[in-house]
């Protein structure tokens, strides 16, 4: 028995019909012999390593009176034919019907009373935009958020996964069974009044780290007046500031990554910046195009790791900081600087909070309290009345820098597929793969039903920020003297 912290537990309190609370990646891959059957030959691999992942062997289970936070137990039975399903593409089976086929996927919520997670393996992918070999397929994975964070789900892939075509020896069975658990009614309500005591205790401790932390902030605050205003003042609020609906949009491209860092290296920012750059491009662009943009930049939520180096645990290890991407600024150069300016403020005051930045939490009824927040936020339109502290979520996530391999079958893409909540319709995700950055969007279908425009855009800002520093480049440059005969 494991009880669920207080920030992953969150996770479960938002979740309602439309608003799923799973993380999830989409990998196309081909495969490396000719005549394999993926669906089977994926499934054996992931029975094989699945006792490897505590997360896919565990399930939920309630305390008493949901006076505290759940706990994970141990199931008795992984029924893999629920939590691997299979599908196909119909003719011509292009990347458009891919797309389609993730979103209707992806609006789904998974089911509590199993391990939250399923894989599809869906064939039939003949884009000859890909050109791809025969028998290719895709792998839509979603696992959720309570479980794993984005640095987890990498971990957990790394593990289903192999750095080379020739897998480990599969054993293949149909089912797996664990030494299930079943803690009693005093042995739940003992840890549930145990983690209050608990809480108390930390926060005391935690006292001196408290008052040193808030003297930093103070300090920061003192230094950087213009940051102090610019914290202080809400967003502007955009077409992605509203109750969003069950239905998802997704939408997918990349960029090449040594060509980020070089875009990077050659103006002294970094490749985080760059994303925040051409995404604040590309969003410019978007709501210049419905006649939507506002004067004031958009404000991003930047999802920032709290994780040490090497930690490959579940649960969710993370904290956000606010950054405005300079929708407001129409030069690429400007906008790169300003964006580095704001997101190394961002990053300062992140600093002086990270050692105490609040994983946990525990008190009385939490999950009734949080749940019904998340109710009211659904039911009505208060979220849209409501001011707005942020625009969109874009996060960076770090992948696999060589390729890998799932049951012999290379995976050519890694595109992240994330989480939209009311009030934040638009989530960008990228991770960058091998040579590729590859970015998903995932938005509320209502709201943003035309995000492959977005993703599209954001290629182009790439393209022209990328024109823009090479001119940049050349003049920088010394013109040779002219030589003055005597």
């Amino acid at each position: 028995m494991r009880k669920l912290t207080g920030i992953d537990a969150t996770f479960l309190y938002m979740e309602t019909n439309d608003t799923p609370m799973h993380i999830s990646s989409l990998m196309i891959c081909e495969p490396t012999r000719e005549g394999e059957n993926a669906y089977e030959a994926l499934k054996s691999q992931i029975v094989d390593r699945l006792h490897e992942i505590p997360a896919f062997h565990r399930k939920l289970m309630q305390t008493p009176f949901y006076i505290d936070h759940p706990v994970w137990v141990e199931t008795d039975v992984v029924d893999l034919d629920y939590h691997i399903k299979h599908a196909r593409l119909p003719n011509p089976g292009n990347l458009e019907q891919l797309r389609m086929v993730v979103q209707g996927l992806h609006s789904l919520v998974l089911d509590r009373s199993r391990p939250l997670w399923q894989f599809y393996i869906i064939e039939g992918i003949e884009d000859p935009a890909f050109k791809l070999k025969k028998g290719s397929f895709a792998l839509y994975t979603k696992c959720h958020h309570a479980c794993l964070d984005g640095g987890g789900g990498i971990s957990a892939m790394d593990i289903l996964s192999d750095t080379e075509p020739t897998p480990r020896k599969p054993q293949p069975k149909s089912e797996i069974r664990f030494a299930s658990e079943n803690p009693g009614f005093f042995e739940l309500i003992g840890s549930a009044y145990g983690k209050f005591v608990q809480q108390q205790v930390n926060n005391v401790v935690a006292l001196p780290a408290l008052s040193k932390a808030l003297g930093n902030v103070v300090k920061n605050t003192f230094e950087d007046s213009e940051g102090l205003m610019k914290s202080l003042r809400p967003a502007p609020k955009t077409r992605f500031n509203v109750r969003i609906q069950k239905q998802r949009a997704f939408a997918a491209n990349s960029i090449s990554l040594k060509e980020t860092i070089a875009v990077a290296k050659a103006t002294g920012t970094s490749v985080n910046d760059v994303a925040l750059s051409i995404c604040g491009g590309a969003l410019r662009r978007y709501l210049e195009g419905h006649k939507e943009l506002p004067d004031r930049s958009l404000v991003a939520a930047v999802p920032v790791s709290l994780r040490e180096l090497g930690d490959k645990g579940a649960g969710n290890q993370v904290a956000s900081m606010s950054c405005e991407i300079g929708t407001e600024i129409s030069d690429p150069i400007k906008r790169l600087k300003a964006v580095n300016k704001n997101s190394a403020r961002a990053k300062k005051q992140m600093a002086a909070i990270k050692d105490i930045f609040p994983t946990d939490y525990s008190y009385f009824g939490a999950p009734i309290i949080v749940s019904a927040m998340a109710q009211l936020a659904s039911r009505t339109d208060i979220v849209n009345a409501m001011p707005a502290s942020l625009n969109v979520a874009i996060s960076n996530v770090p992948g696999p820098r060589k390729p890998v391999y799932f049951a012999g079958s290379k995976v050519l893409t890694y595109f992240p597929v994330s989480i939209a909540t009311h009030s934040c319709a638009l989530n960008i995700t990228l991770q960058s793969y091998v040579d590729r950055l590859d970015f998903g969007l995932v938005a509320c279908k209502v709201a943003v039903p035309d995000v492959q425009d977005i993703a599209d855009l954001i290629v182009d800002e790439f393209a022209i920020l990328q024109r823009a520093v090479k001119a940049l480049s050349k003049d920088a440059k010394p013109k040779p003297k002219k030589r003055v005969d005597a």
